[in-house]
């Protein structure tokens, strides 16, 4: 016996309990696992009659196998609901019910982010360097004590800024793979 299904949103926001998330943590899923059904005399239309009683349950399928009656609903609450029922009528006393892997447990693939490069245009000339916090400046006076805001000085003097690589005096640089002599 099939029919449609209504899929929609619910009419209330909630949040899950602590014990229905502690039932879930322990495996409870919203598929019903009835083991001895058919030996003991249950039919689909039978547990479909004795569940029709719970408020917003909806038997999905029922399903037979090795005698075994597998349950599928639409909720984890109403499937906690209805295993409790069951639980409590004769007519299930000699079978244990317990939950199966819902067929919807599955993880969900991995988005992979494509990365989107972008042809870039070239770099035109760069532009002079300004100091970029120069706005923030309150003084009104031109006196800027600061070394970075400098200018570089450009001295034209006589003064040899260089070092004489032939003298015996300053730092040896001795590589390892390089022969010491």
């Amino acid at each position: 016996m099939s029919g449609k299904v209504e899929v929609k949103w619910a009419d209330r926001q909630f949040t899950l309990n602590g014990h229905i998330s502690n039932k879930i943590a322990n495996g409870a899923t919203r598929n019903l696992l009835v083991h001895n059904a058919i030996p003991n005399g249950l039919t689909e239309a039978r547990i479909r009659e004795d569940m029709d009683h719970i408020h917003n349950l909806v038997i999905v399928n029922v399903a037979f196998r090795n005698g075994n009656a597998y349950i599928s609903t639409n909720s984890i609450h109403n499937a906690l609901f209805a295993r409790t029922c069951m639980l409590s009528r004769t007519n299930y006393k000699g079978c244990k019910i317990e939950f199966y892997r819902d067929e919807c447990d599955v993880p969900l693939p991995a988005h992979i982010p494509v990365s989107r490069t972008l042809a870039r245009e070239p770099a035109s000339k760069k532009a002079p360097l300004s100091n970029r916090f120069g706005c923030l400046d309150i003084d009104d006076g031109d006196d800027s004590s600061d070394e970075e805001n400098r200018a570089p000085n450009v001295d034209d003097s006589d003064e040899d800024d260089t070092v004489d690589t032939m003298s015996n005096v300053g730092v040896s640089l001795n590589f390892l793979d390089s022969e010491s002599t």
